[in-house]
């Protein structure tokens, strides 16, 4: 009986949303609301309304600021279930024992520790210009995450670790979190709106500072949480 009525109530659940389905334009017709109306409103305004030459950037943390506010939300989530889950498994097994790595060769060692400052800048400028060339901050945050990674495999994680301190890594975790928190609420009170960028008037300089504020966030908040992930789950951290 019970499953009879958890079929029917799913069979009638459909019907609005087959419905809703039914009623979408064609997928690929160039007739679509999405090329008629949206694209060339990007192509044309994005800068102007946005305040980003790179019309991804103006797309991802403007005209959808609200749903890239909650991507950074869920990612940051992400690391806190996998700390969580991880503590558990930790508390319950015992200390992790760690296990011999194989040597690392020194040509493997020097070509890292020579590229890494400038792995680095490349991911800074990413950030930086995100907003007015290719790049942006998950980009730039993905490679420092990934240099962070990479150096601790060639070297020893603890001594990677020590460039990010606790009282310091606990709060450039949710660094993207927070970033997007000060803009929207900046923009609630300037311009009347959670997460609003000023379009006009005297306060129009400020979007592109503020675009620079989430690229920041975004890189440093991802970088740290790649980083931090990958020393929980090694059992470094």
């Amino acid at each position: 009986m019970r499953r009879a009525f958890v079929i029917a109530l799913l069979v009638l659940a459909s019907v609005p949303l087959l419905y809703g389905v039914g009623q979408l334009p064609p997928i690929g017709s160039t007739d679509n609301p999405t090329y008629t109306h949206v694209v060339p409103r990007y192509i044309q305004q994005a800068e102007e309304e946005a305040g980003a030459e790179n019309i991804v950037t103006a797309i991802i943390l403007n005209y959808r600021g609200y749903d890239t506010n909650g991507e950074v939300t869920v990612i940051f989530t992400a690391l806190v279930a996998v700390l969580g889950v991880l503590m558990i498994t930790r508390s319950d097994s015992g200390p992790s024992v760690p296990i011999s790595p194989v040597p690392v060769s020194p040509v493997t060692r020097f070509i890292v520790r020579t590229l890494s400052p400038f792995i680095l800048m490349f991911s800074v400028y990413m950030v930086l210009y995100g907003h007015s060339s290719p790049g942006g901050g998950f980009q730039g945050g993905t490679i420092v995450g990934a240099l962070l990674i990479v150096l601790s495999l060639v070297t020893e994680s603890a001594d990677v670790q020590r460039l990010l301190p606790p009282a310091v890594k606990v709060w450039l975790q949710p660094a993207a979190v927070l970033a997007f928190g000060v803009i929207g609420i900046a923009g609630l009170l300037l311009v009347g709106s959670y997460l609003a960028f000023p379009v006009e008037g005297d306060l129009v300089f400020l979007r592109v500072p503020w675009l620079t504020v989430i690229e920041v966030g975004i890189g440093v908040g991802g970088a740290v949480i790649v980083a931090s992930i990958f020393w929980a789950m090694e059992g470094s951290a």
